[in-house]
């Protein structure tokens, strides 16, 4: 079973508190817990680095948001954990965390964490386990695996903490479960309007209008568009960007005076 690690409980803050009260834990926690004040103390720099982690999450309100988000969505029945999807091109590296538990970082691409599914992680004793991927997963995210770590001298199995990281896309930019993306139009398709065909995420075809006069810098939302998680659906938002023409012909340039004459923009 896999579980989300819960920040509020190691920053001992409700799942209501405000920004501020996050920030005054976080801070009490942390001049107690600083590694200059507990040098050999291991239980407490475990600690320290656990409330460092919680409060990255949750001092950033869009991470806190699909934090909530991803931690609710794993509760219900685990419906995103099962995905038939394999990942031959994802690695991990394990390493030791404590005694009860070992902590691994899991490198995915772009469309990998969009999909979900399941990959392979590498344990410190050279055994491999397979863990799941949940869909649409973000980039930070912390999931614990219980007993799927290696076995302790007792012969139980500790737990497994898996950190997800997730190359940037270099064509969409991600904004919670939101994503954004630039077309360039001409001059004349902002002018007049035109229809195009763009590709989301996921690889499917869809229809974009460009309205006349669209301006340089406008968006056009298309709803259920982005990011799809067990739980959620983001918005893919397209920024229109204009394209100038670097040369025109004698005839071009006389034909589009013209116009622009006529329309009385001269």
């Amino acid at each position: 079973m896999a579980e989300i690690s819960n920040h509020y409980h190691v920053l001992d803050v409700s799942e209501t508190a405000s920004h501020a009260e996050i920030k005054r834990a976080y801070r009490s926690l942390a001049q107690e817990l600083h590694p200059d004040r507990n040098a050999g103390a291991h239980d407490r720099l475990e600690h320290f680095r656990e409330i460092q982690e919680a409060y990255e999450v949750l001092s950033n309100p869009s991470a806190r948001l699909e934090y909530d988000r991803m931690r609710f969505g794993l509760g219900d029945a685990g419906r995103d954990m099962h995905a038939s999807v394999h990942f031959g091109a994802a690695f991990a590296i394990s390493k030791a965390y404590t005694r009860s538990h070992v902590e691994a970082e899991v490198r995915l691409m772009f469309e990998q964490a969009l999909k979900g599914g399941h990959t392979s992680v590498t344990l410190t004793d050279g055994t491999a386990v397979q863990v799941p991927v949940p869909q649409g997963v973000r980039s930070g995210v912390k999931v614990r695996f219980k007993e799927k770590g290696p076995e302790s001298e007792s012969g139980k199995r500790s737990d497994l903490y898996v950190v997800f990281r997730v190359a940037p896309s270099p064509r969409f930019r991600r904004e919670g479960n939101d994503l954004h993306i630039v077309e360039p139009i001409t001059v004349i398709e902002a002018l007049l309007g035109t229809q195009r065909a763009i590709t989301n995420a996921y690889g499917r075809s869809v229809k974009i209008s460009v309205s006349p006069g669209t301006q340089p810098g406008e968006r056009l939302r298309l709803r259920g568009q982005g990011v799809r998680t067990a739980t959620q659906c983001g918005d893919l938002y397209v920024e229109v960007r204009m394209i100038v023409p670097r040369s025109l012909t004698e005839e071009q340039r006389e034909a589009l005076a013209a116009c622009v004459r006529s329309l009385g923009l001269q």
